[in-house]
């Protein structure tokens, strides 16, 4: 799911801290967790906090921290490379007409002479507490924006599964109906295909109504309706994580479909089923991003 959550605020007496997330749609979590390499002590930190409330997403995470005292530099010098350099200078002056002196700014243009950098961070209990708490309001804004997407996803779901439950009891409603066809059709073939031989009437029943039991669809729809309404109670009342549950019975709910499918000798059901296999779909895209 998409969002988006920031929260910034003082984090210790010499330093502010700003962290901000963004997420976008993932089956899983993804989690990416941006600092400066003096602040990588922070990462775990900030991994925690936003692993405690997300489950689902492809979620980047950012943290900015500022000093309001300017930081100690670490100022390194290769003495080794400069004296190799200066010797070799007056050692060609001696030979050539060029002067053999380095100058501040000729050092600063030498590669790997002089390196300037900041000392490592090292961070109190207290700042390592300040933004841990940032994260945590950060994952809290987040959670909220995608809760928001949530409850329109929800909304449109809602008619499409009470769509789905119509079809499902008009199927229900026609089962002894069809069944009851598909033995007269079987019986007709049968007469057809052997018109001049004389069939026992006790055992053409007997086979009519095997084949009638074998496509019999009522523990398929049994196990259909069960699945649609569970479906629709976890959206109308789910809380927490629910997407992986949501994605789960949307693959049971078509599995059931399937296996309607190939019991059906109806056409009409078969296009019904078929339809209720596509709208199925559409839920599925849907659930496999939600949280």
């Amino acid at each position: 799911m998409t969002g988006f959550g920031r929260a910034s605020g003082p984090a210790g007496p010499d330093r502010s801290a700003e962290v901000s997330a963004r997420s976008v749609n993932s089956r899983f979590l993804d989690l990416t967790i941006k600092t400066r390499e003096s602040e990588a002590a922070l990462e775990p930190v900030l991994r925690r906090a936003f692993s405690r409330r997300l489950h689902r997403g492809k979620v980047e995470v950012t943290l900015r921290l500022k000093r309001h005292r300017p930081s100690a530099t670490a100022i390194a010098v290769d003495e080794a490379l400069l004296d190799a350099l200066v010797t070799r200078l007056d050692d060609l002056s001696k030979r050539y007409p060029i002067e053999g002196k380095l100058s501040v700014r000729d050092l600063m243009t030498i590669p790997q002479a002089i390196v300037v950098e900041a000392a490592s961070e090292s961070f109190t209990d207290e700042e390592v507490s300040a933004v841990e708490s940032l994260a945590e309001g950060a994952a809290k804004a987040l959670v909220a924006m995608r809760a928001a997407e949530g409850a329109a996803i929800a909304a449109d779901l809602a008619p499409r599964l009470q769509a789905l439950r119509r079809r499902a009891s008009a199927l229900a409603a026609r089962r002894e109906e069809i069944a009851h066809r598909h033995a007269e059709a079987l019986r007709e073939r049968v007469r057809a295909l052997f018109p001049d031989v004389s069939l026992e009437p006790g055992r053409l029943e007997q086979e009519a109504a095997l084949a009638a039991d074998r496509s019999d669809v009522a523990e398929e729809l049994q196990r259909l309706q069960g699945h649609l309404e569970q479906f629709e109670g976890i959206v109308a009342g789910g809380d927490g994580s629910v997407g992986k549950s949501l994605d789960f019975l949307a693959q049971e709910i078509l599995r059931e479909l399937n296996t309607l499918g190939s019991k059906s000798r109806d056409l009409a059901s078969t296009r019904e089923i078929l339809e209720m296999k596509a709208e199925t779909e559409k839920v599925r895209e849907q659930v496999q991003n939600i949280e």
